[in-house]
């Protein structure tokens, strides 16, 4: 937007006049403006494509800020001023005519489109121009008679459409009751009201202001009667929320009383009216949403089945009621110049108290957290206005409302929510009105009070009287107020101490309240909601966060102390504590957030040591949730030398004990501690002392896992730990590019690594052991107990793998792998599953050729038939087969290609929905992404005219397609193009330019779909696609040379289409699927089985008749809620027009004389019912042409009718009887200027 609006501004000073233009040649001068012009309308034109009915959101709000930016520019006025003056009018009418007709029409349509930032420029824009109009009516009536009559234009779509729209816009929103229909009404009546004339008419054009707003008044009183009289009649044809809304724009007009003229008296008289509809709005609807359960409101069915008013629309009718209503209150207060300026005339106290008590009533009563928080603005309005008086009386409103408040909290103290409903909102509108007050201070002290009263409980009494509980919430609330930022920082101390202090409390509300009130605290002195560390860092380092932290607020420190010593004696050591003690939830309610206190902010520097030591006692506990927190937040504060020495000990330790004395939590917390330090502070680890402490500690814990005194679950810990430790290593050799033999690194770091891993003995006696334990564990385990934990069997499975790939390494490539991954598969599903995701992420490390790997994923695909582990092993071998060029002596092993299946050769004729019935979704999709993979080393290795090829390429061609269907899942559509994705190197291979095969037309149609596709992530991997196959193509090279491009789908999308106009223009299957694109019908390679070899044969049943697509396309949706389409990013008619475009510049020579024949009178057809309806129907905004369904039919007519005509120009086809006739009146008809403008290009 900055570049454009530069761009804007040096065109403006370019077509005014200046000195240096003076000095030029006249003719020079209206040259260089008339390209000025030109340029400009054909950018205002790009910007109306932009608007159209079947645009998506990104394209409509983009345009319409272009058009904001060039209205405030002041660009198009210089250029018309400056014509006007000169004789060169006719530079000025092209850009005049695009910017007032086809623009404006579309304006007016986008009023009432479902999104508000679109309908608020829009009407902002509509504004602009109406003023302009009505300002250039003086100069129109003094130039030429045809330019005045081009100003105000013979379009029936000029001045009058206002009122127009303004007609269906309010018969639509009364038939259908939506929010945006009646948003949009609103804004076009508050539109007509600022063109009025005060008491008659302007240019017999509008009535007066004051009859429009009667005329709105009236008919909001009139809905409110019916809502008292009938509620289910109103909500069923008389909603009331359009006039709601207009009014509210009306009178939000800064100077609404000097711009009404009404006068004090009359004023008064209609102030008292609306206050009664508002007040009358909330007795009808408060009924309904002033239940704890507001959803609960349950109409009888008798009357549900006769008015065809169901739960949903009560509650929608009623919340929508009370939220314009406090819209419109909150606009009556905020806007000063709503009322006379004089006390006498104005707003008084009683007015201000009558309305604020109708708010405070609101916020006190109900229970719908989207109704009280859209009170609560009201609210929080007369609290502002009324501090800020200087009438006493007024002023001492909030004070007032204060004591309610707090009379409020008492009152409603057995009806507990979780957060109190209305009442916070209550007590931070009224203080926000005092943020530097010693009223302030008053209430925080009276509000602290309150929540640190100790509980007074009676257990014989049902119903607890808990106003700490409200009293709690009000001052989260207030601490999350940005508005009471500054004046809440010298109470934060003291109210994390009652925080702290509820934590304790015997009653859960107490604790929870607690608990939110002490995260609100948290979220106030460091910001954010989430943890700002991850597991390893270094926590004691935050330096000065700390620091400050800890210096302002004294009492934090001893606070986190506090919480993590409370019930720290039931985890306190072996020799005090077993298994069976028990610690209840309040125990980790305390703690947790005190270690999250130190996860976001720090430790404190005076409390470093004590700190970590009761964090190292609570490694000891019972609470796994609570050990592993612990672990992570100890792994970035305790030193590795000292973490590597307490294991060392406590192993050896767990060897001499009894099982019985044994404390079990407290190796496993430390192990928890040392495999989160390993995975967050990997670069610190890979160092020569490291790699010898934990060497060293591996040693000493290799004769633990298989005595009796480890649990599962702390052998599971070591085995990660061990193999993390493993990866590590191994990982750091792999990205130094060593390999088994190879020369060392030049640092000190990898060549020690290097050393350890291929040559060093003691290392690799090290890792035997290591090797040979993991084996002997994995054999000699017979426990049911141990068997019992899946983490023991992931951990066992992901460290056999590891050692086997070690193995392997030194002896007979690949075998013992695949002789422990098989193994693997008989012992369930997580055994088996770890293993394989080891073998994923390792398998590179052993074998950089990748032939071993290949060999496995083949052989374990024909034996493992568990479903989540056979998806590990498709995708993994998906990834292979696509960053690996195929070799020799392993191609055999891709033949058939369906291994997968179990030999099935015939899967891949499957359909897709029969294999869907056959296996779940996550199987089918990684099949679909490994069949990608497959066929693209097939088509290398096979001629592309092979008929057993040809054949799986159209069956997955029709799988990518459907699986790519708008009515898929995500999932579906990813896998789907993820294929694509794997295919790649088929599509284009090194050595040629990108293949046009006939079979291949299908791949190509459905990447096309992907680019369009409604999932941002679908676009993005269709356009890597795309890029990929451009990227070192000699005839689609970009013209810099470059060898590698990046497109955008919407780039990527005309690239490809290029290609394909190129490729195919002479295929008969390829014109018969433009055809079918561009009438709207269902693609034919998907649908329709009349193929011979490479042709089709036309069967003319894929165009239905255009008047009963027209019916449908015309039925009215009145429901309340519109369901959402499920690809809300393609254009239907920008598509149509785009395979229009195509058609026109390929030879029909393959299109039987049947095909073009049902073609013409289709398209004839079309063109005389929208003939037939314009001669019947009024036109113009809103009208019958304006659905987007019915729009884009039209453009599908219109579309193929031209290239028809361009054809026949051609004299490619001979002349259709009738085509021209009815050409030439449908441009005479009242339609759609979209539509006339394509005309118009003819």
């Amino acid at each position: 937007m900055h570049r454009l609006t530069k761009t804007l501004s040096d065109l403006q000073g370019a077509t005014t006049p200046s000195e240096t233009s003076m000095n030029c040649s006249l003719e020079d001068y209206y040259r260089t403006l008339h390209d000025h012009v030109n340029f400009l309308s054909w950018y205002v034109e790009l910007l109306q494509n932009e608007l159209h009915p079947t645009a998506s959101y990104p394209r409509h709000i983009s345009a319409l800020k272009v058009l904001q930016l060039l209205n405030t520019s002041g660009l198009c006025s210089t250029i018309i001023q400056t014509s006007l003056i000169s004789f060169q009018f006719q530079y000025s009418r092209q850009l005049f005519e695009s910017y007032k007709n086809p623009i404006i029409f579309l304006l007016l349509e986008l009023v009432m489109d479902p999104f508000d930032d679109v309908r608020s420029i829009s009407a902002s824009l509509l504004h602009e121009h109406y003023l302009i109009v009505v300002k250039n009516s003086t100069i129109s009536e003094n130039t030429e008679a045809g330019a005045s009559s081009y100003v105000y234009g013979n379009s029936p779509w000029g001045d009058f459409a206002l009122e127009l729209v303004l007609q269906r816009s309010t018969t639509l929103s009364r038939r259908t009751g939506r929010a945006d229909y009646a948003d949009g009404v609103g804004r076009l009546n508050y539109l007509q009201y600022l063109l009025c004339g005060q008491n008659g008419t302007l240019n017999d054009r509008f009535c007066g202001r004051q009859l429009l707003f009667e005329k709105l008044m009236s008919g909001l009183e009139n809905d409110v009667q019916v809502a008292h009289d009938d509620l289910q009649t109103a909500i069923a044809s008389a909603p009331l929320h359009g006039h709601l809304i207009a009014l509210r724009y009306i009178i939000s007009h800064k100077t609404f009383f000097q711009l009404s003229e009404l006068g004090p008296q009359n004023w008064r008289r209609m102030h008292d009216r609306l206050v009664h509809c508002c007040l009358t709005i909330w007795d009808i609807v408060k009924d309904v949403i002033c239940y704890d359960s507001p959803e609960g409101h349950i109409v009888l069915e008798a009357e549900e089945d006769e008015s065809e008013v169901n739960v949903r629309d009560v509650l929608s009718y009623s919340w929508r009621a009370l939220k314009e209503t406090s819209a419109l209150i909150h606009t009556m207060i905020s806007n000063f110049g709503y009322s006379p300026l004089s006390c006498d005339g104005g707003l008084s106290c009683e007015d201000l108290k009558n309305l604020g008590d109708l708010t405070f009533t609101q916020l006190a009563e109900l229970r719908h957290r989207g109704a009280f928080s859209t009170v609560s603005q009201t609210f929080l309005a007369f609290c502002l206005r009324s501090a800020a008086s200087e009438d006493s009386k007024i002023a001492e409103l909030p004070g007032i409302w204060y004591q309610e408040t707090l009379k409020c909290i008492e009152a409603k103290a057995t009806a507990l929510t979780r957060r109190s409903a209305g009442l916070p909102a209550m007590m931070t509108g009224i203080l926000a009105a005092y943020p530097n007050d010693p009223f302030f201070d008053k209430a925080m002290l009276d509000l602290q009070e309150i929540a640190n009263t100790p509980v007074v409980w009676e257990r014989n009494h049902v119903d607890i009287r808990l106003s700490q509980v409200h009293a709690l919430n009000c001052l989260k609330d207030i601490f999350t107020n940005s508005r009471l930022g500054s004046s809440t920082e010298m109470h934060l101390s003291t109210t994390m101490v009652i925080a702290v202090n509820c934590l304790e409390n015997s009653l859960w509300a107490i604790r929870n309240c607690g608990l939110m009130l002490l995260k609100a605290l948290l979220t106030r002195l460091v910001g954010g909601t989430g943890k700002v560390s991850r597991p390893g860092c270094e926590l004691h380092s935050r330096g000065s966060v700390s620091r400050t932290m800890y210096e302002k607020h004294e009492v934090l420190a001893d606070l986190v102390l506090r919480l993590l010593q409370h019930q720290t004696s039931v985890c306190f050591g072996a020799e005090n504590v077993t298994d069976t003690q028990p610690t209840g939830p309040q125990h980790i309610q305390m703690v947790f957030p005190a270690m999250e206190i130190i996860e976001r902010i720090g430790v404190a520097a005076s409390h470093e040591l004590l700190v970590e030591r009761l964090l190292l006692t609570h490694l000891n506990s019972p609470v796994w949730n609570l050990r592993d927190k612990a672990a992570m937040i100890l792994s970035g504060l305790i030193g590795k030398q000292a973490l590597f020495a307490d294991v060392s000990s406590l192993t050896q330790l767990a060897l001499l004990q009894e099982e019985r004395s044994w404390n079990h939590n407290a190796l496993h917390g430390r192990l928890l501690c040392l495999k989160y330090m390993i995975e967050g502070q990997s670069h610190a680890l890979i160092g020569q002392a490291d790699i010898k402490d934990f060497i060293d500690t591996l040693d000493g814990t290799l004769g633990i896992r298989q005595s009796t005194n480890i649990t599962s679950l702390s052998v599971a810990v070591l085995l990660d730990v061990e193999c993390s430790t493993v990866e590590k290593l191994l990982n750091a050799h792999l990205r130094d590019g060593l390999r088994p033999g190879g020369q060392c690194a030049p640092t000190e770091n990898f060549e020690y690594v290097a050393t350890k891993l291929w040559r060093d003995q003691e290392f690799q006696d090290t890792l035997q052991t290591w090797k040979h334990s993991v084996r002997d564990l994995f054999e000699t385990i017979s426990s049911s107990r141990m068997r019992a934990t899946d983490s023991f069997v992931s951990a066992l499975a992901r460290a056999r793998v590891l050692s086997a790939l070690l193995e392997d390494s030194v002896s007979e490539p690949g075998l013992i792998t695949l002789r422990v991954l098989r193994k693997l598969n008989k012992e369930g599903s997580a055994a088996v599953r770890a293993g394989i995701q080891c073998f994923n992420s390792m398998h590179q490390v052993f074998d950089p050729l990748q032939v071993q790997p290949l060999q496995i994923y083949v052989m374990l695909l024909q034996q493992v038939t568990a479903a989540d582990s056979r998806i590990l092993l498709m995708e993994g071998l998906s990834v292979l087969l696509s960053s690996q060029r195929p070799l020799d002596r392993i191609t055999e092993l891709l033949v058939p290609p369906t291994s997968m299946t179990s030999g099935d050769e015939d899967m891949y004729l499957v359909s897709w929905k029969q294999q869907r019935e056959m296996t779940d979704p996550r199987t089918v999709n990684a099949t679909l992404k490994l069949r990608g993979a497959l066929l693209a080393y097939e088509c290398e290795t096979r001629s592309i005219e092979d008929s057993r090829l040809k054949q799986k390429l159209e069956m997955w061609t029709r799988m990518l397609r459907l699986a790519g269907n708008v009515n898929s899942e995500v999932p579906n559509r990813l896998a789907a193009v993820t294929s694509i994705d794997c295919f790649k190197k088929a599509l284009r291979p090194e050595t040629s330019e990108l293949c046009s095969a006939s079979a291949f037309l299908g791949i190509y149609l459905a990447l096309y779909d992907f680019l369009l596709d409604d999932e941002e992530e679908v676009r993005r991997i269709g356009a890597l696609v795309v890029s990929w196959m451009f990227s070192s193509s000699e005839s689609f090279r970009e013209p810099a040379g470059s060898q590698n491009i990046s497109l955008c789908p919407m780039v990527a999308v005309d690239r490809l289409m290029s290609f394909l106009m190129t490729a195919y223009h002479d295929s008969n299957v390829f014109l018969h699927e433009a055809l079918s694109r561009l009438t709207g019908s269902e693609p034919l390679i998907l649908h329709n089985t009349n193929f011979s070899g490479d042709t089709f044969v036309f069967q003319g049943d894929f165009m239905p008749p255009v008047r009963e697509l027209f019916d449908t396309a015309r039925r009215e949706d009145t429901s309340l809620f519109v369901e959402e389409k499920q690809n809300l990013y393609i254009d239907l008619a920008q598509e149509s027009q785009r395979w229009a475009s195509v058609l026109r510049h390929i030879f029909p020579t393959s299109v039987e004389d049947s095909m073009i024949s049902s073609l013409t009178e289709w398209a004839v057809a079309g063109l005389k019912c929208f003939v037939g309806i314009a001669d019947q129907e009024t036109g113009g905004p809103l009208g019958w042409m304006t659905k987007p369904e019915v729009f884009t039919l039209g453009i599908q007519v219109l579309e193929t009718a031209r290239v028809l005509r361009t054809w026949e120009n051609g004299g490619l086809i001979p002349q259709t009887p009738g085509l021209e006739s009815i050409m030439t009146r449908f441009k005479r008809a009242d339609i759609h200027p979209v539509w006339l403008s394509r005309v118009q290009e003819e």
